[in-house]
C-alpha cells in the first residue's frame, strides 16, 4: 500500500512538472508571436510536441507561426487536427446537417467557425498564389477546398463579409486566368493591297539588263488562325491577292510600258499584336513570305525577263480596330527584294 501511495505520488509531481512546461511553453509561444518572432514558435513545440500536441491552445499557436511565415499547407494541417481531435463530433454534426444554418447549441461551445474561416482562407491564398507551373489537380484541390470550407461558414451563420472577402479573391483569380488564357478561333479577311517591285529585262543577245519598276494595286482575300488573350494575340494567316500592274522602265534610253498587267501572289507569314490605348486597338508586327508571278509581255526581239517570278520575305507594321467581331487592318512594311514599300488596308471577320 505504501509503494501504490508513493507511486501516486511521483505521478502527480510528474503530471504537475509537465502542466507547469506546458503553461510555461504557451507563454513563451504567445511571447514569441507578439514581438513578431514567429519562427521561434515551431522551436517550442518541437521541443515540447508530445505535450503541446494535445494541447489546442499550442497548436492555435503553432498554425499561426506558420500563416505568418506563409506556410500555409502546413497551417492548413494544424487547422485540421484541431478539429478531428478536439471538435470532430460537432464538426460532424454541422457537416452532416442539410439546413443552411446550424442550432446555435452546435457551435457556440466550440472553435469550429474559426477554424472553418481559416481553412477556407488559406486553401483560397493557395489557390489565389498558383501559377502555370503548379499542376492543374493541385490548383483544383485548393479551389474545391476553399469553396467546401465556405460552405460550412454559411451553414454556421458566420460574418457574411468576411465570406464575400474570399469569394471575391477565387473569383477574381478565375478571372485574371480567364483573360490570360489563350483562345483559338479562324477568321477570313480582305485586303485593298498595293506594292511595287522590280523586273529585269534582258536581251538574250548582248547580255545588257533594263530595270523595268511595276506599281501594282488590287485585292486580296484570305485565312487565319488566332490564339489571343486579353493583351497577345498570336496568328499564322495566308493571302491570294490578283492585282493589275503598270510597269514602264527606268531607263530613259530604253521605250518600254505597259499597263493593265495581271499580276497574282501569295503572302503567308506569322504575326502578333498587343493589345493598347483600349480593348479594341491592338498593333503589332508581320513577318511575311510571298511568291508573286506577273504576266508581262516581252517586247519584240531577243529578250527575256528575270525575276518575273519573285520569291520574298519581309515585315509587316500592322494595326488594328475591332467593331464588334469585324475590324479594320492597315498594314505597311517592305518585302525584299522590292525596292518600295507594302501596303494594305482591309477588313477582317473573326468566326
Amino acid at each position: 500500500m505504501k509503494k501504490i501511495n508513493t507511486l501516486i505520488l511521483l505521478l502527480s509531481i510528474s503530471q504537475a512538472y509537465a502542466t507547469s512546461d506546458v503553461e510555461t511553453d504557451l507563454k513563451k509561444m504567445q511571447l514569441s508571436l507578439d514581438k513578431n518572432n514567429p519562427e521561434n514558435v515551431e522551436e517550442i513545440f518541437d521541443n515540447n510536441d508530445s505535450a503541446l500536441g494535445k494541447n489546442w491552445m499550442a497548436l492555435e499557436r503553432l498554425a499561426l507561426s506558420f500563416e505568418r511565415r506563409n506556410k500555409f499547407e502546413k497551417a492548413i494541417d494544424v487547422y485540421r487536427k484541431l478539429i478531428v481531435t478536439f471538435n470532430q463530433d460537432a464538426n460532424k454534426a454541422i457537416v452532416q446537417n442539410p439546413k443552411p444554418l446550424v442550432a446555435e447549441n452546435l457551435y457556440t461551445t466550440n472553435k469550429l467557425p474559426y477554424y472553418y474561416y481559416k481553412l477556407a482562407f488559406l486553401n483560397a491564398q493557395l489557390f489565389v498564389s498558383s501559377n502555370k507551373y503548379m499542376p492543374a489537380p493541385e490548383r483544383i484541390k485548393y479551389k474545391e477546398n476553399a469553396e467546401g470550407y465556405i460552405g460550412l461558414l454559411k451553414k454556421v451563420n458566420a460574418d457574411a463579409g468576411e465570406i464575400k472577402l474570399i469569394e471575391d479573391q477565387i473569383d477574381e483569380k478565375i478571372k485574371t486566368e480567364d483573360q490570360l488564357a489563350y483562345k483559338g478561333n479562324w477568321y477570313a479577311l480582305m485586303d485593298i493591297i498595293s506594292w511595287q517591285d522590280r523586273v529585269y529585262l534582258k536581251n538574250k543577245a548582248t547580255g545588257s539588263k533594263t530595270n523595268l519598276l511595276s506599281t501594282a494595286i488590287g485585292s486580296s482575300i484570305g485565312l487565319g488562325r488566332k490564339w489571343s488573350n486579353s493583351k497577345y494575340e498570336f496568328n499564322m494567316e495566308g493571302m491570294y491577292s490578283y492585282a493589275t500592274s503598270t510597269i514602264n522602265s527606268e531607263d530613259p534610253a530604253v521605250n518600254y510600258i505597259q499597263s493593265s498587267v495581271p499580276v497574282s501572289s501569295i503572302i503567308v507569314g506569322p504575326g502578333m499584336y498587343y493589345k493598347v490605348f483600349s480593348e479594341k486597338v491592338f498593333v503589332g508586327v508581320q513577318l511575311p513570305f510571298s511568291y508573286r508571278k506577273g504576266n508581262w509581255t516581252l517586247p519584240a526581239g531577243t529578250y527575256e525577263f528575270e525575276n518575273d517570278i519573285q520569291l520574298g520575305a519581309g515585315y509587316f507594321f500592322q494595326v488594328k480596330f475591332y467593331i464588334g467581331n469585324i475590324a479594320v487592318v492597315s498594314r505597311l512594311g517592305k518585302i525584299f527584294p522590292n525596292p518600295a514599300s507594302h501596303w494594305s488596308i482591309g477588313a477582317v471577320y473573326d468566326f
